[in-house]
């Protein structure tokens, strides 16, 4: 098939990594700092803390206040926002071409140069505090905790990215110092930009940030630059001296958790262990998953909606983690329905388990899925997002059209062999926030499914 992008790597000698994909057809660009750390490598004593330090860069650097950073993206139309996920924080700005310069120098100087004062630091605590408490007043974000903290238990991958109200109490200063200074100088790091971008003007940029002095010598030798992936060219995606956090795998655990709150429907989250993000086996549980819980027209909306009426909304959902898969089902529904839908899951995935899919449920599932990815280069975020994944090492070997190719390649046996490994709801832990005074018990719901 034609070639459908062209990214250019740079690998500097202090092990950061530019990313970079030039289009000429539009007028913006996306841009990203990509940290390689999330709430999964924090011990409980620092449960929070990289979410703590996404929400401190916006309190002001050495040269800007809080407003003249999100003026500066925001004058001109653009925008400026971050997250923190289990693996990946991230700082992203989208903005027009005459902006890209200006876009990526307050980027660099929010991750390096965050002011962290010591007034921010206690006030913004209290900030952090309510958004925990807002999660804990919804359930349909309090219920994925729960599922967390049932099928990880202890490890770090069961705590709450945003930590506790006690954990983030516990936070201090020098912690988020710390942090900043592992960003500067080791913890994987990756400078994506996506749109109509100039490469060597981004490359020229970030190495005056860093002080770099062209054609220097690092711990990694010489800067590299080439269209093919990191990992074809170093052998580990990474510089040594940014070499990747060592992550302790998960085990998952069956498990279930129940909470009683002042709601009227129960929310729930079943699911089990499926596939980390290097597994070849995550593409047969893609279009799996798109059969059976993606959209309106998935056999989870068709059945219990449809034709049962049981739910409003009901999807199913696979996450690819470094060390670890999960796949789970969401759904919401009247307490006195709970074991009916239960039940219809559980007949669903005992059909895909015997017969797996048609080889037009097959087809159509591929469409759904290479037209998704289509779709997605019209967005320049997407592009910088997919290119950041390569780039941090989850999947650098794989372009776009060999992403498509395997999706293509998937056969019926390969589904239904999925289909026996992952939809095993009698090996599936849960949980679900219930109105007060209802009682389910949803392991022995699971094992009669």
């Amino acid at each position: 098939m034609k070639k459908l992008s062209t990214p250019r790597y740079e690998s500097l000698e202090n092990g950061v990594w530019v990313a970079t994909e030039s289009l000429s057809h539009v007028r913006s660009a996306s841009i990203g700092i990509y940290l390689d750390t999330g709430s999964r490598d924090e011990v409980p004593e620092t449960n929070g803390l990289s979410h703590f330090f996404e929400h401190m860069v916006f309190k002001g650097t050495k040269g800007m206040n809080p407003l003249e950073i999100v003026q500066r993206f925001e004058a001109t139309g653009g925008q400026v926002n971050a997250y923190t996920s289990k693996e990946q924080t991230c700082f992203y700005g989208k903005v027009v071409d005459t902006e890209i310069k200006s876009a990526l120098e307050v980027l660099l100087d929010m991750v390096l140069d965050s002011r962290l004062d010591p007034v921010d630091v206690k006030k913004e605590k209290e900030v952090i505090i309510e958004e925990i408490r807002s999660v804990d007043d919804s359930a349909d974000e309090l219920v994925y905790e729960l599922f967390s903290q049932a099928t990880f238990g202890s490890h770090a991958l069961g705590k709450p990215i945003a930590g506790t109200a006690k954990s983030v109490r516990a936070l201090t200063r020098k912690m988020l110092v710390d942090h900043r200074d592992r960003a500067r100088k080791s913890v994987p790091l990756v400078i994506v930009a996506v749109g109509r971008v100039d490469h060597d003007a981004i490359v020229k940029q970030v190495r005056k940030r860093f002080n770099i002095r062209c054609g220097a010598v690092g711990a990694n030798g010489p800067s590299t630059d080439s269209t093919s992936s990191p990992r074809a060219r170093s052998g580990t995606g990474l510089s040594r001296s940014r070499m990747a956090i060592a992550r302790t795998p998960a085990t998952f655990r069956a498990k279930h958790i129940t909470k009683n709150k002042d709601v009227q429907q129960a929310s729930v989250i079943l699911g089990g262990s499926s596939y980390p993000s290097t597994s070849p086996q995550r593409f047969p549980l893609m279009l799996l998953h798109c059969a059976l819980g993606d959209g309106m027209s998935s056999k989870l909306f068709q059945n219990l909606r449809e034709t049962y009426g049981l739910v409003y909304s009901i999807f199913s959902n696979p996450e690819f983690l470094a060390k670890e898969g999960v796949f789970n089902i969401g759904f919401a529904t009247e307490p006195k329905n709970l074991e009916k839908a239960v039940r219809e899951i559980g007949k669903e995935l005992a059909a895909l388990r015997k017969n797996g899919l048609t080889a037009k449920e097959l087809a159509s599932a591929k469409k759904n899925i290479i037209g998704g990815i289509l779709l997605g280069l019209e967005s320049t975020s997407n592009r910088m997002s997919a290119l950041a994944r390569r780039v941090l090492g989850q999947n650098p070997d794989e372009t776009l059209e060999e992403i498509i190719a395997k999706i293509e390649a998937v056969t019926r046996a390969d589904i239904l062999k999925c289909a026996n490994e992952v939809l095993q709801p009698n090996r599936w832990g849960s949980a679900a926030v219930l109105p007060k005074g209802v009682k389910a018990d949803l392991g022995a719901m699971l094992a009669k499914a």
